[in-house]
């Protein structure tokens, strides 16, 4: 069954925006929903596509009872039309046969709904099609686009959209969850750092448990004094247009230099380690050796998220800490080569 608006949490800022037009009968003729990946964006687009359709709405949400919830909850409203790249990118085609289906009324709401999925991947000519549907929407349309990247909109297109913003999912929401999936308390605040605020990593780390790439990070860090330029360029090969993968492993890095850093400075005294089953080698690397270490990992994550190239990432920021671990010092790379 399909989530309501009001269900919905860890959002509630923009639930809340939501919600508040449609009480006021105030229903925008296009959203942009942006944030993170993985912190909701599709089920809330959703949620609020089914109260736009709904006959029967009534404090902001749908009814989940009237004609059209049930047509919508079984995947056969009519008025609803969803878009997703074909590939790796949304093609005019696409646009111009949204534009021949949403020309007529509506069949069933008072409303049309088209949900456009990873509306970034647009390019230019697809872009500009669906930017003149916007200037001229045809009859009682809502358009929401949803993206995780918001700066690759058509600035033009961002300009007649309503912003929603999504944020990352808070952390007690986050361990809420875990727990009721079962997760044993002592797992429950690493699995809850290493979801980084996103609802789908939180259900994965739920079903699959503590992540085999966390004990791969430990020993790619416990071993780059003795790796090789070789080795670490095949790292980097392995994780190839793997962003997903990236990030999980620059993750992972972070929370075992941050947990090698507490122990480091704690002078032999206990301290809230996160990884303590697998944490160690505190004593190899100096004290300003490990903030540097951490500096360096966390820079290449926010450098991740941008268009640096993630191979490149990874090449160099193991080439940092191999350094950083030999006591040489460090032969960054150039800005240019990693952002290509």
């Amino acid at each position: 069954m399909a989530v309501r608006l009001l269900q919905i949490t860890g959002q509630e800022r923009a639930i809340r925006q939501l919600s508040r037009g449609l009480l006021a009968n105030r229903v925008a003729h296009a959203y942009l929903f942006s944030g993170p990946q993985g912190v909701g964006k599709k089920t809330a687009a959703r949620a609020f596509a089914q109260s736009v359709l709904c006959l029967e709405r009534a404090g902001g949400d749908a009814c989940a009872s009237c004609p059209a919830c049930r047509q919508f909850q079984g995947g056969s409203h009519p008025d609803l039309f969803s878009l997703s790249p074909e590939g790796t990118t949304l093609k005019i085609e696409q646009i111009r046969n949204l534009q021949k289906r949403i020309r007529y009324r509506p069949y069933l709401s008072s409303h049309q709904v088209v949900l456009i999925e990873q509306a970034e991947t647009m390019q230019g000519p697809s872009a500009n099609a669906l930017l003149k549907i916007l200037e001229e929407p045809p009859g009682p349309t809502v358009f929401i686009l949803i993206t995780d990247r918001g700066h690759g909109i058509l600035p033009t297109i961002r300009s007649r959209c309503l912003p929603v913003y999504f944020q990352p999912v808070p952390s007690g929401e986050i361990a809420r969850f875990l727990k009721e999936k079962g997760v044993s308390a002592g797992h429950v605040s690493l699995l809850t750092l290493l979801a980084d605020g996103r609802w789908d990593r939180a259900a994965r780390l739920a079903a699959e448990g503590l992540p085999a790439g966390r004990e791969r990070a430990r020993q790619v860090l416990d071993g780059l004094a003795l790796t090789g330029d070789s080795r670490i360029f095949q790292l980097a090969e392995e994780w190839d247009k793997d962003k997903e993968g990236i990030a999980e492993f620059f993750d992972y890095l972070t929370l075992l230099l941050r947990d090698r850093l507490l122990i480091a400075g704690a002078g032999g005294a206990e301290v809230p380690v996160i990884n303590g089953d697998i944490t160690g080698g505190a004593d190899r690397w100096p004290l300003p050796v490990l903030l540097t270490a951490l500096d360096t990992v966390m820079a290449a994550r926010r450098l991740l998220d941008t268009n640096a190239s993630a191979r490149l990432l990874v090449e160099d920021t193991l080439l940092k800490l191999r350094d950083l671990a030999r006591g040489e010092p460090l032969t960054p790379l150039t800005a240019a080569k990693v952002n290509l």
